[in-house]
């Protein structure tokens, strides 16, 4: 058992994760409507609201202390909200209750995420330093291919492999990966269009943002982070395609997306898009129709979402005393 500072340290952490639960859980229910109407938005109002979606949970539970912070100091409040909610015996915590049990499952799915992330990016780094050390050399920047001189650049790195591949890679420095299989396949016009791709994503800092939104997106259940990571980064490729149609002819980059998505095809190789930036990963007709066939998107429902994140702090926190209480009334610490 523990009381005073601790028992409230675990108090709080107790309430902070049954409202990060409970708000996850009715965004949840409400996905559906979402991912039917999300398409109807910009790539940009795409990614707002998706990195809305996900992060709404984690405000919520913030919000939720703040609420819950006069009945556990037992202090006087004038918002109205105080009034519905209390928790009982805040300067006591048993870490063998219901609340321990939950606590020590989250602390330790958490930990599984992390650690299994850390491994990840781990291995990404190292397998993109050896990439690196093993890369083909390109003195002045270019590259000798097929009696072809391609004119490179000292910021990408050549990759000596047959895979048609191009991605952008690294967290804390990024960088642009070609492979020799892709550069002897396009035209050098081509090679320029999807070096730019891939130098705005750098730009943009996608990769990392790619990761940071999986590890939120992680919360839901499996099938809607998924989805979730899909679509994000199906928006991310929208707009450094939109990027690079500022310096060349979208009817260019469209060719040129055709023609790399046509030779991954037969080279038969899959990606995992989760932390790099592959130049034909996602959607490549989606990402040809919104090049050649821009659509007039709705203009970005502030109001409707504003309103969507007070409903779901509410009626969560509201579900959090409930819970709360109707738990303590069938177990007892």
């Amino acid at each position: 058992m523990l009381i005073d500072e601790w028992a409230i340290v675990f108090n709080l952490l107790s309430i902070a994760l049954m409202e990060l639960l409970a708000a996850a859980a009715l965004l949840a229910l409400i996905w559906p409507l979402m991912a039917r109407h999300i398409t109807l938005f910009s790539a940009a109002t795409q990614k707002k609201l998706l990195w809305l979606f996900v992060v709404t949970p984690w405000v919520a539970s913030i919000l939720c202390l703040f609420i819950f912070l006069p009945s556990v100091f037992q202090l006087e409040s004038t918002l109205w909200l105080t009034s519905l909610v209390h928790w009982h015996h805040p300067y006591v915590f048993y870490p063998d209750s219901w609340h321990g049990a939950a606590l020590f499952l989250f602390m330790l799915g958490t930990a599984y995420v992390f650690i299994k992330n850390g491994l990840g990016a781990a291995r990404h780094l190292n397998a993109l330093d050896l990439l690196t050390r093993l890369s083909k050399e390109s003195p002045g920047g270019r590259i000798q291919s097929n009696s072809r001189q391609w004119k490179i650049g000292r910021d990408n790195i050549v990759l000596e492999s047959r895979t048609p591949v191009a991605f952008a890679a690294g967290l804390l420095s990024p960088r642009c990966y070609v492979t020799t299989g892709l550069i002897r396949q396009v035209t050098e016009a081509e090679l320029d269009i999807i070096l730019a791709h891939e130098r705005a994503h750098i730009k943009h800092k996608d990769t990392q943002k790619k990761l940071f939104f999986a590890l939120l997106a992680s919360l839901y259940p499996k099938p809607i982070a998924q989805r979730l990571n899909r679509l994000f980064s199906l928006a991310t490729e929208q707009l450094a395609d939109a990027h690079v149609s500022q310096s060349y002819s979208v009817f260019d980059v469209a060719q040129t997306l055709v023609n790399a998505a046509r030779i991954r095809r037969f080279s038969g190789n899959s990606v995992n898009t989760v932390s790099i930036n592959y130049f034909i990963a996602d959607d490549v007709d989606v990402r040809v129709r919104a090049l050649l066939a821009p659509q007039t998107f709705r203009s970005f429902p502030w109001a409707h979402c504003l309103l969507i994140m007070m409903l779901t702090t509410t009626l969560s926190i509201g579900g959090v005393d409930t819970l709360h209480h109707l738990v303590e009334a069938i177990f007892s610490h």
